[in-house]
């Protein structure tokens, strides 16, 4: 802050208010219109507007606005000087304005004003010169010395210099090297010479010599010095200080330098502050001996600093210009000598002094009321409690429950598919709209109890679905707020699916902006994806289920409200999935439900087809018996030997179809690198071209350019062509990715019900996380494998401590950096068939309880079953359904009459194509004891405990 401000005198707002100018707007200068005359003030806008001003007195007056016009483009430039030579008067200066195609000279021509009228000013055409580039800014001067006229160049955006002299002369030069980046360019004319500041931030000398003979004798010329700035630069001036020499001021980024007129350095002064502008000028005449250099600078604060040479001498606060000036300027107006003029961004125009008005600053009273510690301490624990409300997150229960209770969402789904649909207004995609694909509604009822500062809604849906409100935000939102949502859920593209699930995420914040985060989810109906069919009798792909709940019907139903009525007996239901609706292939899934007992089939070709089904069997089980108050979901950490709680309600055979998932991760990750590769090859393509452009820039005018014009264009045209392979291959990576979504999780509902403990389900569901996410430069099997890699070593399927070790050396000794898929491949396929084993072992997966015995109430009877499933098998096949062959099969096939028993399950049909097998312990394969030992043994050939098989879970959970 500083001790004094800078005295406002005269003041103006221009006619155009918007941040349309910057420092090429203003301009003080005189035309030599009358004997006294002083500075006019001239303004111009990027809009064109175009105003004189003229002050009088202290104060605006109407008529200090002498002429206010509108131009045909925007104005980038201003400039005062003798640019005709069919002028008589010596000091009558010409008016020239620069706008991006042209540069136009006026004459300024005063009126007289009449009675209390004031003058006014009009502009009369001299000349206009026209360019074919992009203009920048202008530079004016004495070129080549010559006396009594001034000529100018226009500085183009590509570097470019076009010079024109008062005869119409006109030429063109570049300067050497690269293109150079649109910067000022200045004129000294003690040395005739240009300083040029480049591309790599350095400034740069050319004699004017050298750039007007370059374009007749068309030879290459370097500059005559060069000096490294080293930072980019805001404006430069050259000022004559001394008769044999000019000072070259630069206002940089962080610095302000100044250097002679032969690239010596006089000084660099490091700003403490952000310049915004800078003007630089001489008091008294640079040939007397008492000349001095003085520089006014205006920081981003409003600021204004003032040096003489390198050294501060003032320094004021401007109180009315915020935010800071973007242009300053010394000027003589009317009744006050060496005014300060300044233009805003928005056109706030201003002339002040520096005067000795002292900065008004009173310092407050001191509160000397006595301390009460009562009420500081009462008021301490107010705070405290505060802070432990926002930051304390050890009770999550209450801290959610008082969420909940500020924000109440109500969130529901219909249950049947609806096909009023409007496609226009949603702007579904055609080839989507064309499927006439039924769509699902839902409502949100939100209520607010607590007032809050932001509040937003986020609807999260499966891949390939879409809902009609994406996001909603909300501010300041007062508390006994409702708001009620009318929300449309449709498939807006073609992809396969892998769930139905539907979360409403809602975030806020409180006034004190302590944050909190919600979710509700809802499904949607399974008749949005599938539609009825005949069932098959053969796939490739089977599945069975057991129902071990008493309180759940063991009835198709149950579980598919949507395709059949509340009271049917039907025991097969044959299901074909709409979306992505290929027309070559018919994706059908069937659920069979025995009719004596609580099991059901799930069987189909295509694995895309089995993610929803089972989500809508598992949950629906689960969400029965919780409303029957049987299952308590405690959220505390389980404890080991505790058998997975979803076995109680529903139970999975144990089989993993690991082959198809195994050739959607195979399928993906191919596709991941011809990703990598195409990139590669654009990038080598666009380096290629940018070197074709780099050398066609440094060719001479006189060079053919043919053969390298050639060149830029069938390397442009590949470079379009293989951009469009590469989207092409992203369209099909996207596809692959949804189905390896589906396959992921059908991995995931299967492990979800197996016959084990539930830290190993909870363990291997968090690994195999969905849907599955690639990056840049990490594709999901590499930022998997870690997890896969840990779970082959050290996880809980791990069968003896001595391999976990032994696991535990190999993954430290063969750490490298390029990713093995072989190696990955090969540890998810072995993961699959350990699950498999230890689900398939009731003593691993019941280590405390070898010798109890099944209960009555859960021992099936093996001829019923029999009977029951060759009585479905004759129902299906009298009625002589035309079934298609299935095109993927899998050494797991089997049939219909395949529900059975436990005890007639064949484990080795099962584990015939999962994974590879691997011996355990030094089992001696020449004794033949060994050959009824179980395969399941550790390094003493005895079956291990629960603390072998999950010694290293520690690290997981």
């Amino acid at each position: 802050m500083s001790l004094f401000n800078v005295c406002s005198w005269w003041s103006a707002q221009c006619s155009d208010p918007g941040e349309e100018y910057d420092v090429a707007s203003l301009l003080c200068a005189r035309f030599g219109l009358e004997t006294q005359e002083k500075d006019y003030i001239i303004v111009g806008s990027q809009t064109g507007q175009l105003s004189i001003y003229y002050p009088h007195r202290r104060g605006f007056d109407a008529t200090d606005l002498l002429l206010e016009t509108q131009m045909v483009a925007p104005i980038l430039g201003l400039y005062a000087g003798k640019f005709s030579g069919n002028v008589r008067n010596e000091n009558t200066n010409q008016l020239g304005v620069l706008l991006p195609n042209a540069i136009v000279i006026y004459n300024v021509v005063s009126i007289g004003g009449l009675a209390d009228h004031g003058a006014q000013l009009r502009l009369q055409l001299q000349a206009e010169h026209k360019f074919q580039r992009v203009s920048f800014g202008l530079c004016q001067g004495h070129f080549g010395q010559v006396k009594g006229r001034e000529f100018f160049c226009v500085v183009h955006l590509d570097g470019t210099l076009t010079f024109y002299e008062q005869d119409g002369i006109s030429y063109e030069c570049r300067f050497p090297g690269h293109r150079a980046l649109p910067a000022p360019v200045a004129y000294c004319e003690r040395t005739d010479s240009f300083f040029r500041f480049s591309a790599t931030w350095d400034l740069q000398c050319y004699s004017y010599q050298d750039l007007s003979h370059s374009l007749v004798t068309k030879s290459s010329y370097q500059p005559t010095w060069t000096q490294c700035v080293g930072e980019g630069i805001v404006d430069m001036r050259v000022v004559q200080v001394k008769e044999n020499c000019s000072y070259i001021m630069i206002l940089g980024e962080r610095n302000f330098i100044s250097l002679d007129d032969n690239g010596k350095f006089n000084f660099m002064l490091k700003l403490d502050y952000a310049p915004k502008c800078f003007t630089s000028f001489v008091v008294g005449y640079y040939w007397e001996p008492g000349a001095r250099l003085i520089t006014a600078i205006i920081s981003d604060s409003s600021k204004l600093h003032l040096y003489e040479e390198a050294n501060i001498i003032w320094a004021a606060q401007w109180p009315n210009q915020l935010p800071a000036p973007v242009a300053i300027q010394r000027s003589n107006v009317q009744n006050l000598a060496g005014g300060i003029v300044t233009l805003g961004a928005s056109g706030q125009l201003e002339v002040g002094y520096l005067g000795a008005d002292p900065f008004q600053f009173q310092v407050q009273p001191l509160n000397v009321e006595e301390l009460s510690f009562s009420q500081a301490h009462k008021e301490l624990q107010q705070l405290e409690d505060e802070i432990k409300e926002a930051v304390d997150v050890r009770d999550m229960d209450a801290l959610n429950q008082q969420a909940a209770d500020q924000v109440r969402l109500s969130f529901s789904i219909q249950t049947e598919a609806s096909d009023d649909l409007d496609t226009l207004l949603l702007d579904v995609p055609a080839d989507v709209a064309v499927k006439e694909l039924p769509s699902a509604k839902g409502l949100l009822r939100c209520k607010i109890k607590a007032e809050l500062a932001e509040l937003q809604l986020v609807f999260q849906t499966p891949n390939g679905v879409r809902c009609s409100q994406d996001t909603l935000s909300f501010v300041d939102v007062p508390a006994g707020t409702s708001k009620e949502l009318k929300l449309d859920f449709y498939i807006a593209e073609l992809l396969h699916v892998h769930s139905t699930k539907v979360e409403v995420v809602a975030s806020f914040l409180s006034p004190r902006g302590i944050p909190r985060v919600i979710q509700q989810s809802a499904n949607l109906p399974l008749s949005m994806f599938y539609r009825v069919c005949q069932p098959q009798k053969a796939a490739g792909i089977k599945l069975t289920y057991s129902i071990t709940s008493r309180h759940v019907s063991p009835k198709l139903a149950t579980f598919f409200g949507e395709f059949l009525e509340e009271q049917s007996d039907a025991h097969a239901l044959g299901l074909q999935l709409l979306c992505p609706g290929l027309e070559k292939q018919s994706e059908i899934i069937t659920v069979v439900a025995a009719k004596n007992s609580n099991r059901f089939r799930i069987q189909s070709d295509y694995v895309e087809t089995f993610g929803m089904i089972l989500e809508r069997v598992v949950e629906r089980t689960l969400k029965l018996d919780s409303s029957a108050g049987l299952i308590k979901m405690d959220k505390k950490k389980p404890k080991r030997g505790v058998l997975n709680r979803c076995v109680e309600r529903l139970m999975a055979a144990p089989f993993l179809p690991a082959q198809p998932i195994l050739h959607r991760i195979d399928v993906h990750h191919e596709t991941q690198q011809s990703i990598r590769k195409q990139t590669d090859q654009l990038e080598d393509l666009w380096q290629q071209f940018k070197t074709l452009q780099r050398q066609l820039q440094e060719q001479s005018e006189g060079e053919p350019k043919e053969a390298i014009t050639m060149e830029i264009e069938s390397n442009y045209d590949q470079l379009i062509l293989e951009g469009d392979k590469l989207v092409e291959i992203r369209r099909d990576e996207r596809k692959q990715r949804c189905d390896l979504n589906c396959a992921v999780s059908l991995a995931k509902w299967i492990i979800h019900a197996l016959n084990l403990e539930e830290r190993v389900v909870n363990v291997v569901n968090s690994v195999l996380s969905v849907p599955i996410e690639d990056w840049t430069e990490l594709s999901w099997e590499e930022s998997m494998a870690p997890g896969i890699d840990m779970l082959h070593h050290f996880g809980p399927l791990t069968r003896s401590k001595s391999t976990s070790t032994h696991g535990l050396l190999d993954a430290n000794s063969g750490s490298r950096d390029s990713f093995d898929y072989s190696r990955f491949r090969r540890h998810f396929a072995t993961l699959f068939d350990r699950i498999v084993r230890l689900a398939s072992s009731p003593m691993a997966a019941y280590p405390e309880k070898v010798a109890e015995e099944p209960s009555a109430e859960e021992k099936p009877s093996p001829p019923q079953q029999v009977d029951e499933i060759g009585n479905m098998q004759r129902m299906l096949g009298e009625k002589g359904l035309p079934l298609a062959p299935p095109k993927r099969k899998t050494n797991l096939s089997s049939s219909l009459e395949a529900v059975e028993d436990d005890e007639e399950y064949d484990e080795e049909d099962l584990r015939e194509d999962v994974g590879y097998r691997k011996e355990y312990g030094a089992s001696d394969q020449e004794n033949a004891t060994n050959k009824n030992r179980s395969e399941w043994v550790n390094e003493d050939f005895e079956l291990p405990t629960t603390e072998e098989l999950f010694s290293d879970l520690g690290i997981w959970w």
